[in-house]
Order: C-alpha cells, then structure tokens, then sequence
C-alpha cells in the first residue's frame, strides 16, 4: 500500500497495537491463550469529527460526502483495529474542525485519542476530500491527505480507511477487497458472482448455466478457480478476470474437486479420482505437471494451504468418518489433526499461519463452525445459529466469511476470527462456498 499520508509528528504511544481481541463471548481466556497470541491488546481510541462540505457546495456532493463517511467509518469499525468515542444520546460532538481553527483541546475532552477530521474542499468543478489526523495528546496534526472527490465513492471511502489503518495500526486493511461465491441463479442453475467484504456491489460475473461450485481465488487476484459439470465429469476451471474468459485446468475421468491455489499462484491442490479413490493430487496452474500427494483407502479432499506454502490441510476418512489432516507439500509428514468430534470437514488455514477453521457436525446434526490450534488440542466452537458452513479467512486473518442457512436459505455472513459480530452480506436466495480475494489494487 502506499505511504503517501504526509507523516508530520506520530508518537510511538499512539502506534495502534494488533486489536484487543479479549472480549471473547463466554470462552475463557486460557482457552483463546492456547490458540492464538493476538489477545489482551489495546485498540487505538478514535473521534471521527462530521466531514464538512463549504457552504456552495451542492446536494449531491454533500450526499455523497455523506455516504463517504459512513462507509469509512464502518470499515475502521469492521477492522478491529480502534474504539470509538460516541456523544451521550441527544449530545453531539460539534467542536471546530476548519484546519486552520481546529479545537484540538475540545476535541481532547471527547477521551479520544485520535480526531479523525475530513473536509471537502477545492471548487464544484474539481472538488478533493482532505483527510486530517491530530494527535489529541500532543495537540498536534499526525497526518493530511487530499483524495480525488471523483473517484467512485465507496472505493474512495475504502481506500481512505486502508490508509488511516496503515498509518496508526501498521498494518494493511482488507477493505479493497470482494468475496465471490456460488450463487443460486435459477432452478438447477448456480453462477459465480462477488460483491465487496460489506456485501455491496453484489456482480454476477458468470452467465454460462450449470453447476459452478468451490470458487477459490488467485494470490495475484487475477484468476479464480472453480468446479463444474461437464459431459462426463465434474472439472476444474479458472476464470480470467480480466478477460472474462475460461480456461480447463483439469477435465479427468470422475470428479476434478475443490482446487486450491498455492500461495504463490503457480499451482493448484485439488481432490482427483481419475484412479480410483479421491486423492490429492498438486498441478501447474495450467494443469500440467501432475503430482500425487496422498494414497489411501479413504477419500482425500478439501486442501487449503499454509501461508507459507509448506503444508496442505484436507479431510479424509481413511480412518472411518471425515476428519481433518496436514501434509506437507511434498507428501511427507501426514498427521491427523482433528479427534473431538466424528464428522469434520472444510479446513481453511489462517493467512497468520496460527489457526485452521473447520465444519464440525454437531450431535443433533447441524453443522457449526470452529477454529483449532496447529496441534490440534484445543478447538472451540464460533456458530450456533442453523447451518453454517464453507469458511474461509480474510487476508488479515482477522476475519471469516462462511455460509449460512440460519434464516431459511444459504447467505454469505462474516464474523470476527473469535466468533464475534456475525452478520449477514448477502440476500440473494442461495449462496456457497465463499472466497474471500487478496487486497485489490
């Protein structure tokens, strides 16, 4: 990302720690201390001032300063990264924020420790957004940055915010990004489409009929791979984004299942039975170069990498009812991973590389999603609404995207990695398997 915020003055006391993730919903904290490091940290405190417009300013371009706002303010939200100081109901915080007068010392008395200020400026004709930061302790100005006021708004309010999580957090955000998925498009009929993390600009960009299932997206964000039914066989695609074209990748005899990219985009995992039993099985990107990975009685299938791109996590049933599995790229050092519990399915590897989410199969039969540590001693559960299945991680694996059927049919939700904030993104009437894209440029 680029570090194009003018830096004038940040105090490392005002550097965000990694987010205060200790509000676990009824897990005890020595539980959540086995599974990952990332507790018991501060969030940043945040003021975000109302952006202003001047006076000549139109309707429509203070309506969309407006949205603007919001959308930013919801994804700092979204990013775990900060608290907000809110007025008391029927109070507003309504201090000075013209650069040239801001009130830093009555913006202080909101117990801030960041005012977030954006005013529009420039002329109707070529109008630029400026974002300033103050330290509210120091009483001076961290940071200014003008945006073009032109640029789409809701990728200008997303890029805003990548830029304040950068700057006081040191981190990337992961609000340019989209999630795609299976979508329900008619009777027999699922295409593949994606919409922004929030749910917004939901896109259907296959058009083709048929069965499109497992999309999993490229490292590069140039290529998606997914499954679908040809004449004989379930196959694996990928999907050109650019090109809007479609390339097979593998058209074997049996099933050709749940691909998965390699970290650096160069090869794909994916379940094959072309001889027998499902294996895994890794491939060129292009489908060439075949190598077997796994050699069982069972049926192998579900990988999902490492970030590293060292091991593979799959589901097998070698050993009588699915359970998840590690292997190292090359085949070698297979371990079973998941004991609690007889039917656990769908692994997906955290981007820290510290936790692997899975579907565990309840008792009374609905499927909840959980999270394990790499030695698989310690698992806790994060759903209990329904149905819930397919997860998948955000690049800062501080999120999950998963499926849902909780109100009636399957949508696309996301929660935070610890179970927190569940909400749904989608209303479409059918949606699978999400996929959750590398930050976009």
């Amino acid at each position: 990302m680029s570090r194009s915020l003018l830096l004038l003055t940040l105090p490392i006391a005002l550097l965000a720690q990694p987010p205060d993730t200790s509000d676990r919903r009824q897990q005890p904290d020595e539980l959540w201390l086995k599974i990952t490091s990332t507790g018991a940290r501060r969030r940043l405190s945040l003021v975000i001032a109302d952006f202003r417009a001047p006076s000549d300013a139109g309707q429509d371009s203070r309506d969309t300063l407006r949205l603007v706002q919001e959308v930013f303010e919801a994804d700092l939200r979204f990013s775990l990264y900060f608290k907000f100081q809110e007025p008391d109901s029927g109070i507003e915080f309504d201090f000075e924020t013209d650069p040239r007068k801001v009130d830093l010392k009555g913006w202080s008395s909101t117990g801030a420790e960041v005012l977030v200020v954006g005013n529009l400026a420039g002329s109707s004709q070529d109008y630029s957004l400026e974002l300033h930061l103050y330290d509210l302790a120091t009483q001076r100005r961290i940071a200014t940055k003008p945006y073009g006021f032109r640029t789409p708004w809701r990728w200008l309010a997303h890029g805003m915010a990548d830029d304040v999580i950068k700057l006081l957090g040191d981190a990337d955000g992961i609000n340019r990004t989209r999630i795609a998925f299976s979508r329900q498009a008619g009777k027999g009929i699922k295409e593949l489409a994606w919409c922004d993390y929030d749910g917004a600009g939901l896109t259907q960009f296959t058009s083709s009929g048929g069965v499109k299932l497992f999309p999993d997206w490229s490292s590069d964000t140039r290529r998606i791979a997914f499954c679908t039914y040809g004449s004989r066989s379930l196959n694996i695609y990928t999907y050109d984004i650019a090109g809007r074209t479609r390339r097979p990748v593998s058209e074997r005899e049996g099933l050709n299942t749940t691909p998965a990219w390699s970290p650096d985009a160069r090869s794909i995992c994916a379940s094959l039975s072309f001889s027998g039993n499902s294996e895994l099985y890794l491939m060129d990107a292009n489908g060439s170069g075949l190598r077997r990975l796994t050699n069982s009685e069972g049926i192998d299938i579900s990988p999902s990498w490492d970030p590293g791109g060292r091991q593979i996590a799959f589901v097998s049933d070698r050993t009588g009812s699915p359970q998840v599995y590690v292997i190292n790229a090359d085949g070698t050092g297979l371990r079973r991973l998941t004991f609690e519990g007889s039917y656990n399915t769908s692994p997906a590897w955290s981007p820290r590389g510290d936790m692997i989410a899975f579907v565990q199969r309840q008792p009374g039969g609905a499927n909840q999603i959980c999270v394990t540590d790499l030695a698989g001693d310690t698992y806790l559960r994060l759903t209990t609404q329904g149905n819930n299945e397919d997860p998948c991680w955000s690049p800062d694996g501080l999120h999950m995207a998963f499926s849902s059927n909780r109100t009636g049919c399957y949508e696309v939700y996301t929660m935070d990695w610890n179970g927190a904030n569940q909400r749904r993104i989608t209303n479409t009437g059918g949606a699978f398997s999400p996929t959750w894209s590398p930050r976009l440029r």
